[in-house]
């Protein structure tokens, strides 16, 4: 169907905003990489070469995003003021962010082209901007444009889940050869990118088994079974050969492959228990994703208006069934939509680990839903848009993150400027990137060779369980001037359950409360503070996203506290206080 004149040019707007709020501030915390996917996957770039024929010796992701980049940044390396002769870590990254933010602009294009097809009416009777709604959602969805600045498979894979889905929605009407071969290869890609990617297979499956029942009810039911047969096998041996193109080493180094495999399996379902998986103690499945995930990815006016989405779309299902509906392709678009969006979400949400990256394929589909909700307010024109405003404004302030210099580089100037160099700091063991650190960007005179600092850094995961531990950090507690606690990973896991940690809790509890001496001197927010005062009284708005799932905030925008030792204590005073 030919777009509108008027449907295009909002459109590509849209998609420009898109653009810039996912290549904007790409290069956020450049040189260093917080994220420890992102840093692995980097590094496993930078030992690339023809020599070893791109064996990657990295098995957690498969080897596309990885080939991905590494190609790009060898055709630039051609141009001839840049040449490099190795790629080094911050070049693999930018990369793997490039094409992470590529793919997130992608998924915003595509959730416009999804929510066309499932349009409860046809498209010309509704107001044309409605048609455009949820793809600005997608626009302004935190979590999409965080996941388009993480080099890492997130958004990669949100980006094949929709194009898999829309293809597959495209066979529902018309059984094109061509459309068969770029599913089998959007698969295969999919793959190629996470190994958990062949849970997309869904709504193929469904459209396979929709088109089946269409055979037997047909003339020709052996003809037609076999065309359906003859196209489905092409599917699959593009999804095999892409596949592997894509990410040879699955097979060619099979065990180790396998092996990374099982291992992180184990850890997802909670068989192997790590250290870093301890928030999810104790968690309930599904209640943990609606209260610490998608209220901060997707924002709650989003999240509210997807899940309203949901609800409404089950209703259609079975009024339709009812009523046996003609709009046979409009629900059955419908049908494989939400069937995809929950056995996907069902398959996650069970895990022992509920990590934000497993469900961070299925955010763009609430904008989709949400979509669902605003046209049945069609009507209601001024409440649409004051909706449709509000939702976006959580993405506005979210993206400040990446407009603006890194957390860790603002604390690292305050303490540059406010700590004497010299001093004892204890801090958290586990980070990827330990603070201070220089931002290129930084004022000259912040960038001093003679600053130092004496760094305890100390693992709080094992206090509990070794008995040297406590002493050792009895010790350093009498020798350290500050504490800095770079982020909530530790304390507010550890907090939750005094009695199976009692050692750590009991140090977070007498920290927090000054017991130990320490006072809190800074504490460095990701998100400005809004504030509104007059004569006689003031507010203070600040974003807290601290209570949502950990990985959520702790890589780009984790908050950052300094404590400072005011009450010098001796070594039995420390004991006493644990005791």
């Amino acid at each position: 169907m030919k777009l509108p004149v008027k449907i295009n040019f909002w459109l590509i707007i849209i998609l420009i905003i898109a653009a810039i709020l996912r290549f904007g501030g790409l290069t956020w915390c450049f040189p260093f990489a917080p994220h420890p996917d992102e840093w692995n996957m980097a590094a496993a770039i930078t030992r690339l070469n023809w020599k070893d024929k791109l064996y990657p010796d990295f098995f957690a992701y498969g080897q596309f995003p990885l080939y991905l980049s590494f190609f790009s940044a060898k055709l630039y390396n051609l141009i001839p003021w840049i040449k490099l002769e190795e790629i080094n870590l911050s070049e693999a990254i930018f990369f793997l962010r490039f094409w992470s933010a590529a793919a997130g602009v992608g998924t915003v294009y595509l959730v416009y082209l999804i929510s066309r097809r499932i349009s409860l009416t046809s498209p010309t009777s509704l107001k044309p901007l409605i048609l455009l709604f949820p793809a600005l959602l997608a626009s302004f969805t935190p979590g999409l444009i965080q996941i388009s600045h993480f080099g890492t498979t997130e958004s990669l894979l949100s980006f094949f889940f929709l194009l898999v889905l829309l293809l597959s929605l495209k066979i529902l009407e018309k059984q094109k050869i061509k459309y068969y071969l770029f599913l089998g290869t959007t698969l295969g890609l999919a793959v190629g990118t996470k190994i958990s990617a062949l849970t997309f297979v869904f709504p193929v499956f469904l459209v396979f088994l929709i088109n089946l029942k269409n055979v037997f009810f047909s003339k020709s039911i052996l003809k037609n079974f076999a065309n359906l047969l003859v196209k489905n096998l092409i599917f699959l041996v593009f999804l095999v050969l892409f596949g592997l193109l894509s990410s040879p080493y699955l097979v060619l180094a099979f065990e180790k492959s396998r092996g990374t495999l099982t291992y992180e399996t184990s850890v997802a379902t909670g068989e192997s228990a790590v250290f870093y998986t301890r928030q999810f103690l104790d968690t309930i499945p599904v209640l943990f994703q609606i209260e610490n995930i998608f209220p901060y990815a997707l924002g709650w006016p989003i999240f509210i208006l997807g899940s309203l989405g949901i609800v409404i779309s089950i209703y259609l299902l079975i009024f339709s069934l009812i009523k046996k509906s003609t709009k046979t392709i409009i629900h059955n678009s419908l049908f494989i939509i939400l069937t995809s969006f929950l056995i996907y979400f069902l398959s996650q949400a069970f895990l022992f680990c509920k990590w934000t990256r497993f469900v961070a394929p299925i955010f763009a589909f609430f904008p989709i839903f949400a979509g669902v909700t605003l046209s049945y307010l069609r009507n209601l024109r001024y409440l649409s848009y004051l909706l449709v405003f509000t939702a976006i404004i959580p993405g506005i302030f979210f993206s400040q993150i990446y407009f603006r210099p890194d957390i860790r580089f603002q604390a690292s100037e305050w303490i540059y400027k406010n700590i004497p160099s010299g001093s004892s700091v204890l801090f958290d063991t586990g980070n990827v990137v330990d603070i201070p650190i220089t931002s290129p960007k930084s004022p000259t005179s912040l960038k001093t060779l003679n600053y130092n600092l004496n760094r305890i850094s100390f693992d709080f995961y094992h206090l509990d369980e070794n008995p040297a531990l406590f002493e050792e950090l009895i010790n350093s507690l009498v020798s350290a001037d500050y504490i800095f606690i770079p982020s909530r990973r530790i304390f507010a896991n550890h907090l939750r359950f005094p009695n199976k940690y009692p050692k750590t809790a009991k140090y977070y509890q007498l920290l927090f409360s000054g017991e130990l001496g320490f006072e809190e001197l800074k504490t460095f927010y990701p998100f400005p503070e809004l504030k509104i005062s007059s004569a006689s009284w003031r507010i203070k708005f600040q974003i807290d996203d601290e209570r949502s799932e950990e990985t959520f905030t702790v890589f780009d925008h984790p908050v950052i506290r300094i404590y400072k030792n005011n009450t010098k204590l001796t070594k039995d005073e420390y004991q006493n206080l644990f005791f």
